[in-house]
């Protein structure tokens, strides 16, 4: 380089950079003093790179390496200070070598830095590697670079394993893995994604295919060699199954307070006998307002001529002398009603005395049970069952439709062993029988206004004789003689087919081991006294009765089965004929069988077909939107799979105001409606869907009370409960096929 080409910097201008440079000759001997930092310290200074140029071993080896030819790049230490420095050959304007030329940079402050943040960084592996959580890092194509011992411990992989794959292949279950790669997709185009910087829960799996749930968090971060996420992941595995057993516990005792119609109560007492503090349950705040936050004896309510004896019981168990607290009392409401109240507690917690500082009890309104006591006492058995049939036939048949639609479901598994299909047969004839008593008793109270139509009894005479089947042993036949054509009557379908139910379990019973039973219709022909009739017959060869029992056998209560029998069956029959303008007549010889017919009316009119279609199809059902609303914890989740498992799409709701929002916004094209619901009543809800879409939408209403009178409504069907799974996609397939 010619020297007019060099760029002359001023001696100043090097002394002010925070570097050294220096020459010497081919001995080795500084040709002129060194400029740069480090030469102008104050004596009190530690020694520079200066200090040592001509003293240092692997300076003056470089040196001399440098005249040879070659160049040397190193860091060096001198004291406190850290250079980096590079010595090379110096060359004259001809090229030769005729020394060695050195320039030492002060990295101090950046070596330093870099120290500093080496050890953060070991810090940060240290607390990575040491976390209880797995710590996983992944790149955005999702393969994996950091994987901490928590991840080893949690899913099974190695670190080495585990560092290059994919988080597909080892933790993500199948089924998330499209959704997984979409929302990287997403987050790389958009920058955006809905489950980054928030804390959710998930399900992974580890290398055995364990299924486990997680708590997972997930942050994107940028770093020099490009983006990466950062996930943070804690089996909660444990605290699902507490969390899991607390909400059973909790439902449980939920179900349990509902089947009792009860409300619940934690108090706190002081030393003093003072509460404290309280909580009470909805349902008890329901029953006793104001008075929930107080203790039983401190309650304005209370009736004074029960005052004395609660305070009494109260004062036993927070004593101590008490185990428990029980008591029945009346409550005076603001309407100027007197209601009966049942209040049961114990003491869980109490002092090193014995006395009570914690009470946990239950409180249930009894006034009904109190009515019916004295209901009971004061009039004939008919009229206080009829009080009560209502209320206890329809939690009963909720739970009887419940056991015989999962029944039903049960059944339609291929390959079911037979004794498991004997054991649903053995359900199905129970839920029977039950459906029998229940009816008895709601139809022995009439509590209900009779719908009749035009049906045809030898169609329903066979419905019945299907349904029964099942609950007759094989050792007895069961035969049907009709004769030819419709056989017409004016009657309520629902109650006939109960009457014929009752005449043909009535005849099983009679028969002892082997016989036979045969149900028979036979046509009157008109009298001068009377119109046409038919003689619906069950006959049985059973033991037959005497003339004391056949008299006595249509009384309420009466019954010669012992605590197999309820004395209802036939009671109900006759109210059913009666109700029809018929007459019930039995013959019956000891040892020889009984013959129990029912003379009915018989009438002209078309049978009412109700609309049915019988082209229904997988098609029609598959485009149908059923809105199934129903309370009940048990029947709602069957009737959703049977319908399902039917090929109809359904939503469900547990009330009116869910049942209405889903109307709303989905439009559904036949409504299943239970007829009490919380909220609303079943019809309610029909009327304003129809209304709010300007059309008849189809209803099927279900329902367990006979008080229920449906509305006279086109496009409508009404099942009471318990109903089979086949009578409730009958009655919708009609509707959609109108």
């Amino acid at each position: 380089m010619h020297p007019k080409d060099r760029l002359e910097v001023s001696g100043e201008a090097v002394a002010r950079l925070p570097l050294v440079l220096w020459e010497t000759d081919l001995e080795g001997r500084l040709l002129r003093p060194p400029s740069g930092g480090g030469v102008a310290r104050p004596e009190a200074a530690a020694d520079g790179l200066v200090d040592v140029l001509e003293s240092d071993v692997r300076l003056r080896d470089a040196a001399r390496a440098a005249i040879e030819g070659a160049t040397s790049a190193f860091e060096q230490r001198v004291g406190e200070n850290v250079y980096r420095v590079s010595i090379g050959p110096l060359r004259d304007q001809t090229g030769r070598i005729i020394g060695a030329s050195g320039v030492g940079i002060d990295v101090t402050a950046e070596r330093t830095a870099m120290d500093t943040a080496d050890a953060r960084d070991q810090q940060i592996r240290l607390l990575v590697d040491t976390a209880l959580d797995a710590v996983i890092t992944c790149d955005p194509e999702s393969r994996i670079v950091v994987w901490n011992t928590g991840a080893e411990q949690l899913f099974g992989w190695s670190q080495a394993e585990a560092v290059g794959k994919r988080l597909t292949e080892t933790i993500i279950p199948p089924e998330f893995v499209e959704a997984h790669e979409r929302g990287m997709v997403r987050f790389i185009e958009t920058g955006e994604g809905p489950v980054l910087g928030t804390r959710i829960e998930i399900e992974a799996q580890d290398r055995n295919g364990r299924r486990f749930p997680v708590e997972l968090s997930i942050n994107p971060i940028p770093t020099s060699s490009g983006l990466s996420f950062s996930g943070f992941i804690r089996d909660i595995s444990a605290r699902k199954a507490s969390e899991r057993a607390t909400r059973e516990g909790e439902e449980r005792l939920s179900l349990a307070l509902d089947a009792i119609d009860a409300g619940a109560w934690d108090y706190t007492l002081a030393s003093n006998g003072r509460l404290e503090a309280s909580t009470v349950s909805s349902r008890t705040t329901a029953i006793l307002g104001p008075d929930a936050n107080r203790k039983p004896p401190d309650r304005a309510s209370l009736h004074p001529e029960d005052r004395q004896e609660v305070a009494d019981r109260w004062a036993s168990i927070c004593s101590g002398r008490a185990e428990e607290f029980t008591v029945e009392y009346r409550l005076h409401t603001e309407d100027g009603r007197t209601l009966w109240m049942s209040e049961h507690g114990r003491a869980f917690e109490s002092d090193e005395e014995g006395a009570a500082r914690r009470v946990v009890g239950v409180i249930s309104d009894i006034s009904r049970r109190r009515a019916m006591e004295e209901t009971l006492l004061a009039t004939q058995k008919t009229d206080a069952l009829g009080a009560i049939a209502g209320g206890f036939a329809h939690d009963l048949n909720n739970v009887l439709a419940a056991i015989r639609g999962h029944a039903s479901l049960a059944s339609l598994e291929a390959g079911i062993p037979p004794e498991v299909s004997e054991s649903l047969e053995v359900i199905q004839a129970a839920v029977t029988r039950g459906r029998s008593l229940t009816q008895n008793m709601m139809m022995l109270g009439s509590p209900t206004r009779i719908r009749r139509t035009v049906v045809d009894a030898s169609k329903i005479c066979r419905e019945t004789l299907a349904l029964v089947r099942p609950a007759v042993p094989a050792s007895i036949s069961i035969s049907e003689r009709f004769e030819a054509g419709e056989h017409r009557i004016l009657a309520d379908g629902n109650q006939f087919q109960q009457a014929v139910l009752n005449l043909v379990v009535n005849a099983r019973d009679a028969v002892s081991g082997s016989g036979s039973i045969e149900v028979a219709i036979d046509r009157m022909p008109a009298t001068t006294d009377a119109p046409p009739r038919l003689a619906i017959a069950v006959r049985d060869d059973g033991g037959g009765m005497d003339d004391e029992v056949r008299r006595r056998a249509i009384e309420p209560f009466y019954t010669t089965k012992g605590r197999a029998g309820n004395g209802l069956g036939l009671a109900m029959v006759k109210n059913f004929v009666e109700g029809c303008k018929g007459t019930l007549e039995i013959e019956s010889t000891p040892g020889r069988g009984t013959v129990v017919s029912l003379v009915l009316p018989e009438v002209e009119a078309a049978v009412d077909q109700g609309g049915f279609n019988a082209a229904s199809s997988g098609a029609a059902r598959s485009a149908s939107r059923v809105l199934l609303a129903e309370d009940h914890p048990l029947l709602r989740p069957m009737l959703l799979e049977a319908m399902t498992v039917g090929g109809f799409e359904v939503r469900h709701a547990a009330d009116a105001s869910k049942a209405l929002e889903i109307a709303d916004s989905w439009s559904p094209t036949v409504l299943v409606l239970d007829v009490n619901l919380p909220g609303d009543t079943g019809d309610v809800i029909a009327a304003r869907i129809r209304e709010r879409r300007g059309e008849d939408v189809p209803v099927v209403f279900i329902t367990g009370n006979n008080d229920f009178e449906a509305p006279e409504w086109k496009a409508m069907k009404l099942l009471r409960k318990p109903f089979g799974l086949d009578e409730l996609m009958t009655a919708i397939d009609q509707l959609i096929t109108d």
